[in-house]
């Protein structure tokens, strides 16, 4: 033996060591890209082939590769040879070539993992290395050993290292093995691909280091010999390897996203690895890398095809060893420099003994692989069952026991058992023990979760049963024993046909009544179904029932829960009688309604519409949206229509009428649906907004001004005030605010009515305005009370035009009915100069000089200056105050009432009244309510008067009600200041109970501006009373311009509508329209209204017409004391 033979021995033992290593990088790599509970047999499947393939292929696979075997005899000389007594060359060729078979074989253990028979595979190994490997290996590599090659090596097919013998085999192997086979559990689902991640991507790229290691033996070692080519084979190898990896990690960012580029970039460096193998001694260095990228490409276009076959291969071991293995052998006829491959073919003679190759070890390996996988699968199975897969192979195959899997049994015994107290074992200071305590936490909160929902169930006003498939009622809660009116033992173990009513079979004709829960609730719509149910009584009665299933061990159970829609289904009775009165609306609402179908051609037009339009509506129909409405912008550029509907809100348009003329329009498309939801045309709705543009400037108008003077009101004249104030905080400004507040006013209202007093204030607002300059603002704020604001006004000089104004009313006289009266006015001014306070305290600063201006004489101007008069202010409020108590404590408040009347029933005596109140002096005189109502708001007195209003009130009415027959309901104010007070609600409930009151004749007011004030109190404090059965009116309706807005969230039953509106109704059409609005949508929510200030025949007449319920004012009759109903008494305090 020489030293050159030697050494080369010696490199083909190393090489075949380190092709060893690729055993240990496919039990890392498919370890680490498979599931942890399928670890340790993947582990074991790597390790076991190993030791599988050297046995056989030491007793038969490689006699069968390396024998000079003829056409009709085999050689056996090399069966189960003796290599101790033979060449040590012939030694370690067998150790290099028995290498790689091991890795043949290997390539299928990743292909059918975590579902394969332990037993299956190692057949399959069998196969490989003593049937299929060693005759693929004999036709293309036995002339390397025994000098005669084989019929592929004839043919000139060049497969260096293995692309095809070795990656080739065990890929095709493969392929036939995950057909036979199948995928994993919940791979493929509903044409889906749900992606199962590995556990252990760390150990997974260990596994590729590992490759890289020992395919430079793979590659290097297949020289045979330790000579020059072995370094730039390496090269080629790790270059190949670099190029498929890098173009695997950039595809798998620009395509896959971040979570595939570990896997993806393993695969590639494989495929690179495998794609070179073939032609490595015969390319340069550059076509390598080519090789590897485009070997690269071609495994990932492969993973794709066999996703869209839905074939499951957990590790990518068909795209990587057999299709780059493919494209590797085909690169040598590409790349393949012929002094290197010495097969004397062409280009084209080469690709065919390179295409023929690859066809007849294909056809071979794959036809005999899936022959064997047939057979053995009528023999036995091939997978484990459904539960072992589930499991995980490392216990359905080698019974191997982990925490897990402990975890998982005691979590299976629990679910038998179905006590969620239990505890499982949790070990501190693993990560399982861990998983298992939040477990424990978890089953823990399900089990108070479960006890919360059992107390819902049984408490929960609707029906809840659970029934079998045979409709056999197992349960009921407490909702459904109501509902029904059976108890729970008459329920349980009947049918579900006891629950319906005969009726029930015009809506199910096709099924037994026995049938009918059971077939909903087993059916994909869940519901609600409307089914017609019986009651106690044998009354039918509508309920809507939703269903459930939930399969258990024992099979489905079917849960229902029932809902009694009785009403639901009355009041649709009523929007269906209501629909079909919607046609003959059509024809007379004020808007024009157009009607198109879904190809937009005209269907209906209203006569408005035809009347915008020019159209009628014959002569529209089936005529295209355009010929109908032609429509430009407010800019004036043509509207497309159908854009314009799509986008389905209200727009400001001009509309061309048929003839050229033109239309200022308001329109708002909307599509219709029919009962399928499916579109079927549309509907547009338009409004001729000349009138409308002019009523809502009027309304801005009346926003910011007083309707009775014409004045701004209280909310413009703050905001402006406010302006004021920060002018003079930035620029040291000097400004003045008077507060007038008129003198002997009320005997104006109180002698002649509120319809004199009106004209009164008209006529002095009259007079005030020319008295100010241009920049003055003058205001009316309420009532009798007006305010001026003198900007950039000097003190002295604003003291004057104050002088002015008050000479100029107490110099008018106002007549009315033959009497002239004289009316004064006291004035406070407030110097508004640095510093200068907020809004309120200004306003606070005048009324407090106006009201000392009223102490000190009235008909006076008073400055507010921080002195010893405002001390005396407070010393007169005191008073006011004793004197409010003083009332209180002895009972010197007196009840008197106003009728309201009812518009319809004109001539008939008066039922409902309205609870006032007066103040006794001590001369004997009633004092009006405003004398010292403001007094009792200002110290917070309206508590204790509200609560005497109510006992007095109650008491009354209890005695009225036992002593006659008058049908009597009353109505009481109540203050902002009860509102929501719990001691209101407990009186009102204990005087109602005391005087044997029906709740329902008691009705209580409140201003809409007090409910407003805080919504939320306002809503539960009608709630309350309401539920009592107490009724309830929103006074002073219409005053703000939120008015609408705020009642759709108060449940209130009247609407008294505000006395501005009234005054005037037969002179303006205005007031009238709005009137007529409150009315509607009051009755439209089912709200009946009450007028206010009917003073006389014409403004009763008109509210008559309008259709408001009530009406109630000096024309039906004025305030009058209590007593002059019926006995009425002080009750004792």
């Amino acid at each position: 033996m020489s030293e050159k033979e030697a050494i080369d021995v010696l490199w083909l033992i190393l090489a075949g060591i380190l092709v060893l290593t690729m055993q240990a990088g496919f039990l890392c790599l498919e370890s680490g890209l498979t599931r942890s509970k399928n670890a340790i047999n993947v582990a074991l499947k790597n390790a076991f082939d190993l030791l599988v393939v050297m046995a056989v292929y030491w007793f038969i696979g490689f006699n069968l590769m390396f024998g000079e075997h003829s056409a009709w005899a085999l050689d056996w000389r090399w069966v189960a040879t003796d290599f101790s007594q033979l060449d040590f060359w012939d030694a370690g060729f067998f150790f290099f070539q028995m290498t790689f078979c091991a890795t043949a074989a290997t390539i299928v253990s990743g292909a059918i993992a975590e579902r394969s028979r332990f037993i299956t595979y190692v057949l399959v190994t069998i196969l490989i290395a003593g049937v299929i490997y060693p005759v693929v290996g004999h036709w293309s590599w036995s002339g390397i050993f025994n000098g005669s090659n084989g019929w592929l090596q004839q043919k000139g097919f060049v497969d260096f290292a293995g692309s095809s013998v070795v990656h080739g085999v065990g890929g095709w192997v493969a392929l036939a093995a995950v057909i036979v086979i199948g995928p994993r559990q919940g791979r493929f689902k509903d044409g889906q691909v749900r992606e199962i991640s590995g556990s252990n991507l760390p150990m997974a790229m260990l596994g590729l280091m590992f490759f890289i290691i020992g395919w430079l033996g793979f590659n290097g070692g297949s020289v045979l010999a330790f000579d020059a080519r072995v370094p730039g084979i390496m090269v080629n190898t790790l270059m190949a390897a670099a190029t498929g990896g890098m173009v695997a990690l950039l595809i798998s960012y620009c395509l896959s996203g971040r979570h595939r580029v570990t896997t993806m970039t393993i695969n590639g460096t494989l495929a690179g690895l495998v794609a070179i193998t073939a032609g490595v001694h015969s390319v340069s260095t550059l076509a390598a890398m080519v090789i590897g990228a485009l070997g690269c490409l071609c495994m990932l276009a492969a993973e794709q095809l066999l996703l869209k076959f839905e074939l499951d291969d957990p590790v990518g071991a068909v795209p990587v060893h057999l299709v780059a293995g493919i494209w590797g052998t085909l690169a040598v006829a590409f790349f393949g420099r012929a002094e290197q491959l010495q097969t004397g073919l062409s280009f084209s003679g080469q690709l065919q003994a390179q295409l023929f190759g690859i066809v007849a070890i294909g056809l071979f390996s794959f036809s005999l692989a899936l022959v064997f996988l047939w057979l053995l699968k009528q023999l036995m199975p091939l997978r484990v069952s459904a539960e072992g897969e589930r499991d995980g192979l490392n216990v359905s195959e080698h019974g191997a026991r982990t925490e897990l899997v402990d975890l998982l049994q005691a979590m299976a015994g629990q679910e038998k058992s179905g006590d969620l107290q239990h505890k499982v074992h949790a070990e501190p200071f693993t990560e399982v023990g861990l998983i298992a305590a939040q477990y424990n936490r978890v089953m823990a909160r399900l089990n108070q979760v479960i006890t919360r929902t059992r107390l819902i169930v049984r408490d929960i006003r609707d029906g809840v049963i659970t029934f079998n498939s045979k409709g056999i009622i197992s349960s009921v809660n407490p909702g459904a024993e109501h509902l029904f009116a059976r108890s729970r033992a008459q329920l349980i173990g009947q049918s579900t046909a006891l629950l319906l009513h005969r009726n029930n079979s015009a809506l199910y004709t096709h099924a037994n009544p026995e049938q009918v829960f059971p077939r909903l609730a087993a059916s994909e719509n869940v519901g609600p179904h409307e089914l017609i149910a019986r009651g106690a009584d044998d009354q039918p009665f509508y309920i809507e029932v939703t269903t459930a299933a939930s399969p258990t061990e024992a099979g489905v159970q079917y849960s229902a829960v029932i809902r009694d829609i009785s009403e639901r289904k009355r009041i649709e009775e009523q929007l269906h009688r209501h629909s079909e009165l919607a046609q003959v609306t059509l024809e007379a609402i004020t808007e024009g309604v157009i009607t198109f179908d879904a190809q937009m051609h005209t269907v209906y037009l209203n006569p408005i519409a035809a009347a915008l339009t020019g159209w009628s509506s014959q002569q529209a129909f089936g005529k295209p949206a355009e010929h109908i409405l032609c429509l430009k912008s407010i800019e004036g550029d043509n509207m497309a229509v159908l854009p314009l509907f799509q986008q389905q809100k209200k727009q400001c348009l001009q509309l061309i009428k048929k003839g050229g003329k033109f239309s200022d329009i308001e329109l708002t498309p909307a599509p219709l649906h029919n009962h399928a939801g499916e579109p079927v045309g549309w509907v547009v709705v338009m409004q001729d907004v000349t009138n409308s543009k002019l009523l809502q400037q009027q309304l801005s108008f009346q926003a910011i001004h007083d309707p009775l003077t014409g004045l701004i009101n209280r909310r413009e004249f703050e905001r402006s005030l406010q302006s004021l104030i920060q002018d003079v905080e930035h620029n040291a400004s000097e400004h003045l605010l008077c507060y007038l507040d008129l003198d002997q006013f009320k005997i104006v209202n109180d002698t002649c009515g509120h319809q004199a007093g009106d004209e009164l204030l008209k006529q002095l607002a009259n007079t005030l305005k020319p008295l100010l300059r241009q920049s003055d603002i003058l205001a009316r704020l309420g009532g009798d009370e007006f305010g001026v604001l003198l900007s950039h006004c000097p003190l002295n000089q604003g003291q004057e035009i104050a002088e002015q104004l008050r000479e100029a009313v107490c110099g008018f006289h106002f007549s009315w009915d033959g009497q002239v009266f004289a009316v004064g006015v006291s004035i406070g001014i407030v110097h508004l100069t640095q510093p200068c306070g907020d809004l309120g305290i200004m306003l606070s600063k005048a009324d407090t000089a106006c009201y000392l201006a009223k102490n000190l004489g009235r008909n006076r101007v008073h400055l507010h200056l921080p002195d010893s008069s405002e001390v005396k202010l407070q010393t007169d409020q005191v008073q006011w105050v004793n004197r409010i108590r003083q009332a209180l404590n002895e009972d010197h408040f007196r009840l008197f009432c106003q009728p309201i009347m009812a518009l319809d029933q004109a001539d008939a005596d008066p039922t409902h009244y309205e609870i006032l109140l007066r103040l006794k002096d001590a001369r004997g005189h009633m004092v009006p309510p405003g004398a010292f109502l403001p007094s009792a708001e200002r110290f917070n007195l309206m508590p204790q008067i509200d609560l005497w209003v109510i006992r007095n009130t109650l008491a009354w009415m209890g005695g009225q009600l036992r002593g006659s027959h008058l049908d009597l309901h009353c109505a009481i104010n109540l203050s902002g200041a009860s509102i929501g007070h719990p001691e209101c609600l407990q009186t009102i409930r204990e005087q109602l109970t005391k005087h044997r009151v029906p709740a329902h004749r008691v009705c209580f007011e409140i201003t809409e501006t007090t409910a407003m004030a805080d919504l939320k109190k306002a809503q539960d404090f009608i709630g309350e009373l309401r539920t009592l059965g107490c009724k309830f009116a929103l006074d002073d309706f219409g005053s703000g311009l939120s008015s609408f807005g705020y009642l759709r969230h108060l449940s209130v039953d009247y609407l008294k509508i505000d006395g501005i509106f009234i005054r005037e109704l037969a002179q303006s059409p205005i007031d009238r329209a709005i009137v007529d609005s409150i009315n509607t949508i009051g009755h439209i929510m089912g709200l009946k209204t009450v007028a206010e200030f009917v003073e006389d025949g014409a403004t009763h007449e008109i509210l008559h017409q309008l259709g408001v319920d009530y009406a109630q004012g000096y024309h039906l009759g004025r305030p009058q004391p209590l007593e002059s109903l019926g006995n009425a008494h002080v009750m004792p305090r």
